[in-house]
């Protein structure tokens, strides 16, 4: 009987068409259907164990964690995402690949993402220092109990009043 859940396989190849579609849009934020779609890897990978599946390829998640941190430092946030999330399609357990995401999406003022994305790094490992820090720092000025949510988590209704 088939597994009504997608494979690692698939949540792979959705990462990676992932970091091809957030170059397309340059405004703030991210598109709808980004957002959305990194929701669902992000529930469907709590469902893989960590470390239970081999990595696809170790070698390039590393090399693409260095290219989105470079972009990163250079202000390259977009290339930055696109890279952490080309490296995610190749070990998608990986918690440096998680926060470089989230760290990119806090730059193009995706928070309420960037917040699922660094609490996802610290799932995976929990005592993942600097995401521990940035989450802190970022729930500090964002409660999402207040009703101050960002536009990308409001619904239709929300929007037009």
């Amino acid at each position: 009987m088939d597994s009504p859940h997608p494979t690692l396989s698939d949540v792979t190849r959705a990462l990676a068409h992932l970091a091809d579609r957030v170059l397309v849009r340059k405004s703030l934020g991210l598109e709808p259907y980004v957002v959305h779609t990194l929701k669902l890897v992000l529930n469907e990978l709590e469902l893989l164990i960590p470390g239970l599946d081999p990595v696809p390829n170790a070698e390039a998640a590393r090399a693409f964690a260095d290219a989105a941190e470079i972009a990163l430092r250079n202000g390259d946030e977009r290339e930055a995402l696109s890279y952490a999330l080309r490296g995610l399609s190749c070990s998608p357990h990986d918690p440096m690949l998680w926060y470089f995401a989230g760290s990119a999406c806090i730059e193009v003022g995706s928070l309420e993402i960037a917040m699922r994305l660094l609490w996802h790094a610290l799932w995976i490992h929990p005592g993942y220092e600097a995401a521990r820090r940035d989450l802190e720092a970022l729930t500090s000025f964002f409660d999402p109990t207040d009703g101050d949510r960002p536009e990308e988590d409001l619904s239709e209704e929300d929007r037009a009043a």
